[in-house]
């Protein structure tokens, strides 16, 4: 085995196939568009997103047809956004994943129950968690696709499986880790978009370091509350998985949440927001999602409450920071 479908066309996606094909996997890759697979066939370049990296086009056959993608290999990599994740799964026929592994890169919540995205595709595939893994950074697309020194934690209880894979990700500047706390990670990497989102609103609002610092103080002591209201460990918390990635979706600029913060924090409207930074920011849909989780345990989170009351009550950033600033410590 040594070959895997990846399915999705973005940054990560491409940044994902990057290191893959550099390890001498074999990329079967869905892309929505015909434009997009024909010119990663001709060129090795996706037009759409990190269309300065060269890929090795030879390991990669590309296309639009989905069915055909998913019937070439035994393993699926979904890296889609979690909105898109309903109607891409309605187009596949269950039986053609039956006995598949299935791994996930996704951070969001996905439909009206507001479900982790490794538990919608068990529910749609009927897929064990022996059969499913979850690739977890901190890890930013634009690095990868520069040979930048990343961590990567590769998340399943089959430990066969993981050791299966980790050598189609290590590499010089990829280093892997494994861990089996699916659903702490899960929701880590849900929440930490969020997080990215309320920093971006602060600089975007002219607040400087040492208040942004607060925020992210506080961000941690909302992921240990999270955590420990879902019955995970929260010991954990410090590793780079949870708190790295926490922190890279915080500060970095290549942080698509943080700049669609930013943008909001500016006096933008959600819709303008969109329209800037042209792609997907997935704290906005995570912010919803696990507000309604938050709610169903009880737990009060001042930046997770602040950042829904923006996004989705349309409240002014300005006056909503200032009744942030006296509800953290």
């Amino acid at each position: 085995m040594n070959e895997i479908s990846v399915i999705g066309g973005g940054s990560w996606a491409t940044a994902l196939v990057k290191i893959l094909t550099e390890n001498n996997v074999m990329v079967n890759w869905y892309l929505r568009r015909t434009e997009q697979a024909a010119s990663i066939t001709k060129n090795g370049v996706n037009p759409d997103y990190l269309s300065f990296l060269k890929l090795d086009n030879t390991r990669v056959y590309a296309s639009n047809d989905l069915d055909e993608i998913i019937d070439r290999s035994d393993v699926l990599l979904f890296v889609v956004p979690s909105a898109n994740l309903p109607g891409l799964c309605s187009l596949i026929d269950k039986d053609k994943v039956l006995g598949k592994f299935v791994i996930t890169s996704i951070k969001g919540m996905v439909g009206e129950t507001n479900i982790l995205p490794s538990a919608y595709l068990a529910n749609c595939f009927d897929l064990t968690a022996f059969q499913q893994c979850i690739i977890a950074g901190p890890c930013h697309a634009e690095e990868i696709a520069k040979n930048k020194k990343t961590y990567m934690t590769l998340c399943s209880t089959n430990k066969g499986f993981v050791e299966q894979i980790t050598n189609w990700f290590n590499s010089d500047y990829i280093q892997v880790n494994t861990s089996a706390d699916m659903l702490g990670v899960e929701y880590a990497a849900i929440y930490k978009n969020i997080v990215g989102i309320i920093c971006g609103m602060a600089e975007g609002l002219h607040y400087g370091d040492n208040f942004i610092a607060v925020l992210v103080a506080n961000a941690i002591h909302e992921l240990k509350l999270l955590l420990d209201a879902l019955g995970v460990e929260s010991s954990r918390l410090g590793m780079s998985t949870y708190l790295g990635d926490l922190l890279v979706t915080g500060y970095s600029a290549h942080s698509r949440n943080r700049t669609f913060g930013k943008y909001l924090g500016r006096g933008h409207s959600v819709a303008e927001s969109f329209g800037m930074l042209g792609m997907v920011a997935e704290g906005y849909f995570a912010t919803k999602g696990l507000t309604d989780t938050v709610r169903r345990l009880k737990l009060d989170l001042p930046l997770l409450n602040t950042a829904y009351r923006v996004l989705y009550k349309r409240m002014s950033a300005v006056n909503e920071f200032k009744l942030l600033e006296r509800n953290i410590r």
